[in-house]
C-alpha cells in the first residue's frame, strides 16, 4: 500500500495541454504494447506474465469466455453502462468484494465513463483526465473500454502499465491508484481457471480509478491489513464454486443473480463473526 502524501499541491487545471504533455512523456519512455511488466497488483498478487505457451492458451479460451464482450461493438453506450452498473451493484457491492464501494454508491460518487475506441492514446488521455478530476474530489471512477483488447488480457495489461507510468510522471503516486479489471484477468501463479482470477474479472476491460486516501481509510478499518479483503473474497468464491459449480459461479461474478445466493452469503457472514 502506498503512503499517502502529507501535503497537497494546488489543484491543477485540466486542459488539453496537460493531457498532451502527459501522453508525450509516456510515449517517449514506453512504446505501444511493450513486453508485460512484472509489477504488483493492488491485491498484493502479481499479474499474469505470459510465456509463449500461456499466450496461445489464453487465445484458445477467447471463444468460450468472451462471447458477450466480442459483441461489445454492437452494444450502445447506455447498454454498456447498464451492464457495468449491474456488475457493480450485484458483484462489487452485492458480494462485498470492495469494502468501501457501498459508501461511494450511497453518496452517488461512483462515476462511469465509456470510451468507445481501441486507440491507446485516447484511452490514456481519458484515464488521466478522470484521475485529475478524482485528485481532489471524493468518489471513484470506472473508465470502461469495451474495445480495448477485450479478448487479450496481455495487451490490456500493457496499457494499464502505461497508465500507471503516466500517473507517476504527473506526480499522482500516493494520490490515485488504478485497479484493472478484464474478462480474462489472470494472476501470475494462478492457472487460467484459478478461482482467484474471478476477483478481477468484469464484463469489459475497466480502469478503476481510486483515491488512495479512501483506500487507506478502508484498510484502517481492517486493522491495516488489506489481505483480509483478499482472503475473504477468495474464500467466498471457493464456497460459491463448491455450492454452485464453476459455470454458475462465473455467471454470478458477471452480475447475474442466482437463487439461494443470499442464504449462502448470510451463512458465510455468520461464520466470519464467530
Amino acid at each position: 500500500m502506498m503512503t499517502l502524501l502529507s501535503t497537497r499541491k494546488p489543484r491543477r487545471q485540466v486542459n488539453i495541454y496537460t493531457l498532451y504533455a502527459a501522453l508525450a512523456s509516456t510515449a517517449a519512455s514506453r512504446p505501444i504494447y511493450p513486453s508485460p511488466p512484472s509489477r504488483m497488483m493492488p491485491v498484493n498478487k502479481m499479474a499474469f506474465i505470459p510465456t509463449t505457451d500461456n499466450f496461445h492458451k489464453l487465445g484458445r479460451h477467447t471463444s468460450k469466455r468472451c462471447l458477450s464482450t466480442l459483441h461489445a461493438g454492437v452494444e450502445s453506450e447506455a447498454e454498456i453502462k447498464d451492464k457495468t452498473k449491474k456488475w457493480i451493484d450485484n458483484v462489487v457491492i452485492g458480494l462485498n468484494m470492495c469494502p468501501f464501494a457501498e459508501k461511494s454508491r450511497s453518496q452517488q460518487k461512483i462515476f462511469t465513463t465509456v470510451v468507445r475506441s481501441d486507440d491507446v492514446e485516447e484511452i490514456l488521455s481519458v484515464v488521466l483526465y478522470e484521475s485529475i478530476l478524482r485528485e481532489d474530489d471524493t468518489g471513484t471512477t470506472m473508465v470502461v473500454c469495451p474495445e480495448l483488447s477485450p479478448n487479450n488480457f496481455i495487451e490490456f495489461y500493457n496499457v494499464v502499465a502505461m497508465a500507471e507510468d503516466m500517473l507517476h510522471a504527473q506526480d499522482l503516486d500516493g494520490i490515485i491508484q488504478i485497479a484493472p479489471f478484464h474478462p480474462l484477468f489472470q494472476f501470475e501463479g494462478s492457472g487460467e481457471d484459478g478461482i482467484d482470477n474471478l476477483t478481477n474479472r468484469a464484463p469489459y476491460p475497466i480502469f478503476h480509478i481510486l483515491r488512495e486516501e479512501e483506500v487507506s481509510a478502508a484498510v484502517k478499518k481492517l486493522d491495516g491489513d488489506s489481505s483480509k479483503v483478499w482472503d475473504r473474497n477468495v474464500s467466498l468464491l471457493e464456497n460459491m464454486e463448491d455450492v454452485y459449480g464453476r459455470s454458475t459461479t462465473e455467471k454470478i461474478m458477471s452480475g447475474e443473480k442466482v437463487e439461494g445466493l443470499r442464504d449462502l452469503l448470510r451463512r458465510i457472514t455468520e461464520e466470519e463473526k464467530k
